[in-house]
């Protein structure tokens, strides 16, 4: 079985042994991160962990943090996603039995490290109960797509395919950084350009950046790009980048970009 793991800080020690128990039990593992006991935010490395399961790439997934209550409501942002936070192996059994769960969280200052060696063991041996659970678990699914068709609907994501080359490389063999930020850019002014049309849109200002993961020459990615809300005379433009073949997460931020009108001052968006 192909299993996403990640953690941060202090999850590490524990997604140490279990990755080692995995891979030793004959399972394909993908690490995540963190890579350290060193303080880290772990919605960068919960994420691409839990958008690789969400697409398929990963059939399951396990995020690990203090008390894994943080990973568990990360891993669940991402569509396609049932993580369970798991602190006893009937909770591990539960989850796979009754929720189908494809991702579980654990908690390392909670369970001590044998127990959550057995809740790991337990769920991925327990199967799917389906019958009268499998409508709920459906359901769950339609609750997502709802969500999904909600109020930014009506503005389409715009993607753009690159392939990496040699000259976008830092001395380090992996994308310079102002590449990225260029792309991002780009994307956003495409993006708030198509999706409201008759505007002239310059860039206001970027949030963070964050990047998650690197990518080298002959990586393929894709950037992403979409209008999620419009105010009288600028609109907010999120934009991400994943590697095309392993979805993971490479960057994400967010634009603003404001309508500039013939005398250059800003101009109210046309409703």
């Amino acid at each position: 079985m192909k299993i996403a793991i990640a953690s941060d800080h202090a999850g590490f020690a524990y997604k140490q042994r279990i990755t080692a128990m995995l891979r030793e039990a004959g399972h394909e593992v993908r690490d995540f991160g963190a890579h350290s006991e060193e303080s880290v935010d772990y919605p960068l490395f919960i994420a691409p962990a839990a958008e690789a399961v969400g697409a398929g790439v990963c059939e399951r997934g396990i995020v690990l943090g203090g008390s894994g209550n943080g990973e568990q409501i990360t891993a669940n942002k991402v569509r396609g996603v049932r993580c369970a936070l798991c602190w006893s192996v009937e909770t591990a059994r539960l989850a796979r039995r009754h929720n189908d769960a494809n991702m579980i969280s654990i908690g390392q200052r909670t369970v001590p490290v044998e127990l959550a060696l057995e809740i790991v063991r337990t769920w991925l041996v327990e199967e799917f109960d389906g019958e009268r659970h499998t409508p709920r678990v459906q359901e769950i699914a339609g609750l997502e797509s709802r969500v999904a068709a909600g109020p930014i609907a009506g503005f389409p994501v715009h993607e753009k395919t690159l392939l990496i080359r040699p000259e976008y490389l830092n001395h380090h063999g992996t994308v310079f950084g102002g590449y990225m930020m260029k792309w991002a850019d780009d994307m956003a002014f495409n993006s708030a350009s198509l999706s409201l049309p008759g505007c002239e849109f310059v860039t206001r200002c970027f949030g963070a950046f964050d990047f998650t993961s690197a990518v080298r020459s002959g990586d393929i990615v894709k950037v992403y790009a979409r209008v999620e809300s419009v105010g009288t005379s600028s609109c907010g433009v999120a934009v991400w980048c994943l590697d095309a073949v392993t979805r993971a997460s490479v960057f994400r931020t967010t634009a603003v970009m404001v309508n500039v009108g013939p005398d250059g001052k800003k101009a109210p968006i046309p409703r």
